[in-house]
């Protein structure tokens, strides 16, 4: 063989060199990419995460597969748990997002600071003990426990920033269940837990009464349990004795001129509705207070005229509203509570011979759980005896 040929053997094929050194860069990335796959899906999941929090979603969390992204935990509703998808899919380097199998959804009880909230019915007698996040839930409370009262109402609802809004609607259809049984019991509400306590007049009331409680319970709590504690009263003719508590409300047995009928009020065909009623009543309640002298559940002639023009908004519509009567905390607690319920049914009992259906008149007294100014100070007290008047639109 001569040199020429030795040469040319030797000499390497440019294609061959090529494509040897393309698959040697590939099986380069290939190995350096399956090294930092993992580091690369931790960082894409941290940054998915911060995204889902940053609108709110602290009970999320993402896993990646490669760039495609699945999202996990607990959510309110599927429409936050859509949110929060879509706030991974937007995150730079995610290909795709879906939402896990596990996802879990439970109402905003469960996933705040929850505490738990009473309803006791004692004849016909309603309490309701809860403790809320601001003065809006509060008024809520109130009022849907208004609605489903037809008798005396004490709200024992407390303040609590840290605390999270117990769900109205399941609160508002427990207490207009249980008040339609006879005898005295409550439900108290933990998270989704109900506990049903009290007596009543037989067990199959006893039955019924539990699972009527779960069905209602599971509308808004979709994860409720009952634990029934009912029991059956040793002797059945006590309860008719005590003067008819057993039985439906009778007219003039507490509130002569307190609801009825505690279904919501639906608005008059060809009438305004309860919101554009309820707007003009805010309007209206806003340009005076009704107060009351000490231990005093006498209307005066300033009240009066305040009640009247309340009363021309409210005389032709079919907007119920809760008079809330308050004390201010000297004396005991029960002369507040009874003081507070008078002042109440006073302002109900005008506005009632001024024309308004006493069927949408709810008088409650809250007895001096609620002030408004600091009861150290006269000025302070004058303005917790008062009567505050709210809409309640369905």
């Amino acid at each position: 063989m001569s040199l020429a040929q030795i040469v040319a053997l030797k000499r390497p094929r440019p294609v061959v060199f090529s494509v040897s050194l393309v698959v040697a860069w590939l099986l380069l990335a290939l190995l350096a990419f399956g090294l930092r796959r993992e580091p690369i899906e931790d960082e894409l999941a941290d940054r998915a995460v911060l995204a889902v929090r940053s609108h709110g979603q602290d009970g999320a969390q993402v896993s990646f597969d490669g760039r495609d992204a699945t999202v996990h935990g607990t959510f309110p509703s599927l429409t936050d748990a859509e949110a929060a998808r879509q706030a991974v899919a937007g995150v730079s380097g995610a290909r795709t997002a879906s939402l896990g199998s596990d996802i879990h959804i439970a109402p905003a009880l469960l996933l705040a600071a929850a505490r738990p909230f009473v309803i006791a019915v004692d004849g016909d007698s309603l309490t309701v003990t809860a403790t809320v996040p601001d003065r809006v839930a509060r008024e809520q409370v109130l009022g849907a426990a208004a609605a489903a009262s037809t008798g005396t109402l004490t709200g024992k609802v407390t303040v609590d920033p840290a605390a999270a809004a117990p769900p109205v609607t399941a609160l508002a259809d427990l207490a207009r269940t249980l008040t339609t049984v006879a005898g005295e019991h409550k439900a108290t509400i933990a998270g989704s837990s109900v506990v049903l306590e009290g007596s009543v007049a037989d067990a199959g009331e006893a039955t019924r009464l539990g699972v009527t409680v779960l069905a209602e319970a599971r509308r808004t709590l979709p994860a409720a349990t009952v634990d029934n504690r009912l029991t059956v009263r040793s002797v059945t003719p006590a309860l008719p004795a005590a003067g008819g508590a057993a039985t439906a409300p009778a007219a003039g047995a507490t509130t002569p001129r307190s609801v009825t009928d505690t279904s919501a009020p639906q608005p008059a065909a060809g009438a305004t509705t309860p919101q554009s009623v309820a707007g003009r009543l805010a309007s209206v309640v806003a340009t005076g207070r009704i107060t009351f002298a000490t231990d005093s559940s006498e209307l005066t002639e300033a009240d009066r005229v305040h009640l009247d023009r309340i009363a021309a908004v409210l005389r032709e519509s079919e907007l119920s509203v809760l008079l809330a009567g308050h004390a201010d905390a000297r004396g005991p607690g029960v002369l507040n509570e009874t003081l507070s319920l008078a002042r109440a049914r006073a302002a109900a009992a005008y506005l009632a011979d001024q024309g308004v259906s006493a069927d949408h008149l709810r008088a409650a007294g809250f007895a001096s759980e609620h002030p408004v100014a600091t009861n150290a100070t006269e000025a302070g007290r004058a303005a917790n005896r008062r009567v505050e008047i709210s809409a309640l639109v369905p």
